[in-house]
């Protein structure tokens, strides 16, 4: 992880106006970066984009300070500046790879874990989680979903994504996703249905329909 540019994309594009490092520490695997305002984490991402060919790397940022924690994506690529996956206008233009040399599902994981909050537009969208420890939103990869990955009983029945072209180049694709969150005495998760389109030469857009909200988690 090259620390600097890290450093400079967050000063550029993440941190408020006001907003200046106070102090760094940390190496190659995990880079901490605080301010007045919030103390960020930064890491290599695991999401499936970072295997793309044109991907030098990607950065997972986590910000929090005790009252909220919130996750910001930056992309690398190995030609052309940096990209704040957290921006729509970015991401919209980023759907011009998809099924050329961007694969459907790693796209879809993206919107699904940066784009789980309550507000998916604007200048910058600010992926809230739980806990630091836990996701900011989870794409769903099967219908097993909440079984196999948190306990759900009550959430609707979903399935996998699906990725179709149609003969002049334009494609649609669907997937579920949803966030995870702590309600008083318990944790709950919105589901949500995502339609995402795009095809040559034009920037995808989306629509994000909540089809359960506030389903609860039992008790341990």
């Amino acid at each position: 992880m090259d620390a600097q540019r890290v450093i400079g994309t967050l000063e550029r594009a993440v941190f408020t106006a006001d907003e200046r490092v106070s102090r760094t520490f940390g190496g190659s695997t995990l880079l901490g970066v605080e301010t007045a305002r919030m103390s960020y984490e930064a890491r290599p991402a695991d999401w499936a984009v970072a295997q793309e060919s044109w991907v030098d790397e990607v950065i997972e940022v986590v910000g929090t300070n005790g009252a909220m924690t919130t996750t910001f994506g930056l992309l690398f690529p190995h030609s052309g500046d940096s990209l704040v996956l957290n921006s729509p206008a970015t991401m919209a233009t980023l759907g011009r790879r998809v099924g050329v040399d961007l694969d459907p599902v790693a796209y879809a994981e993206l919107l699904a874990v940066l784009y789980s909050g309550a507000t998916i537009d604007g200048p910058l969208g600010y992926a809230f989680s739980a806990t630091p420890s836990f996701p900011a939103g989870w794409l769903v990869r099967d219908a097993d979903h909440f079984t196999a990955v948190l306990s759900v009983p009550d959430a609707p029945a979903v399935t996998p994504p699906t990725f179709g072209r149609a003969a002049d180049g334009d494609w649609t694709l669907r997937f579920f996703s949803h966030n995870y969150y702590l309600l008083e005495i318990r944790s709950a998760v919105d589901v949500h249905r995502w339609t995402v389109t795009g095809g040559p030469g034009r920037a995808a857009s989306w629509d994000r329909e909540t089809v359960a909200a506030r389903v609860t988690r039992p008790l341990p």
